[in-house]
């Protein structure tokens, strides 16, 4: 018989990765529905009033007559369920010091912007310079790498709660990953894996993706990359003799050669002589 068991919560560390911090904000969240006492708290931008002496219970008030009586409360019961529910989540992170979390908080968004400063990744306006520091590390896999750039674009789409304008005028709704942003990215890996690859292949493939009738036309940066990825290691396994990435101490012609290699494998499936 099936349950609704939750996947066990894990402890912030002192090291975290947006990837890593949303897998823990989304578990927690998750863990955190399924008490039935939290669930109004959890609500998309609900906010709450910080805990001191002159306000212990944090500017809540009494429910009406308007509330079935069975699901009324008082302020002082509602105080005590958000605090329940705050204190669970500074167990699961140690990082931040408890009282920031329980009494100086003001909604979800705050905590999690809160976290976000102390690891250097925080939501702001100035934060996506950052991406022009991304850079491939010494034995990185190419798709950890695009899944490193995807991340980091991810997490600066636009929301309504993030505290950035557009243009000067508010977001109102969730922004979302385009094509051509997608593409953008996909740029980005290639020039990150190689300076000459996005050159190479707009050389070789530069009139396939101006005729409509080519199959290459209406294939994105993006949809092929996929296929890029899953190329990547068994392809330069086979032209190299050795199961590694691309090899920094070879001649940088035939590190081109080898990436070109790369491409042709997942745009044609087959490498040309």
């Amino acid at each position: 018989m099936a349950t609704n068991r939750a996947p066990k919560q894990w402890s912030l560390t002192k090291i975290e990765t947006v990837n890593s911090f949303e897998n823990w904000k989304q578990n927690l969240l998750y863990t955190l529905s399924l008490d039935q006492n939290f669930t109004p708290y959890l609500t998309e931008g609900l906010q709450w009033g910080n805990k001191t002496k002159t306000a212990p219970q944090r500017g809540m008030i009494d429910d009406g007559e308007d509330v079935d009586a069975p699901l009324r409360k008082t302020a002082q019961q509602k105080c005590a369920t958000l605090d329940l529910m705050l204190g669970q989540i500074a167990n699961y992170c140690p990082i931040i010091a408890r009282n920031t979390i329980i009494k100086n908080s003001k909604s979800l968004n705050n905590i999690w912007q809160t976290i976000r400063l102390h690891y250097g990744f925080q939501s702001t306006g100035g934060h996506f310079l950052d991406f022009s520091t991304i850079q491939l590390e010494p034995n990185e896999r190419h798709e950890d790498l695009y899944q490193r750039l995807m991340a980091f674009v991810e997490d600066n789409l636009l929301v309504p709660d993030g505290g950035i304008t557009h243009h000067g005028q508010a977001i109102d709704e969730d922004e979302e990953l385009t094509p051509s942003l997608e593409n953008f990215i996909v740029l980005t890996w290639l020039r990150l894996i190689h300076n000459d690859l996005p050159r190479l292949v707009k050389q070789r493939y530069g009139t396939e993706l101006r005729l409509p009738e080519s199959p290459t036309f209406h294939t994105g940066l993006h949809e092929a990359r996929t296929t890029t990825s899953a190329s990547c290691d068994s392809a330069l396994y086979k032209l190299t003799g050795f199961n590694s990435v691309v090899g920094r101490q070879a001649p940088s012609s035939y590190c081109c050669y080898l990436l070109f290699s790369i491409l042709q494998v997942a745009l044609h499936g087959k490498v040309s002589a």
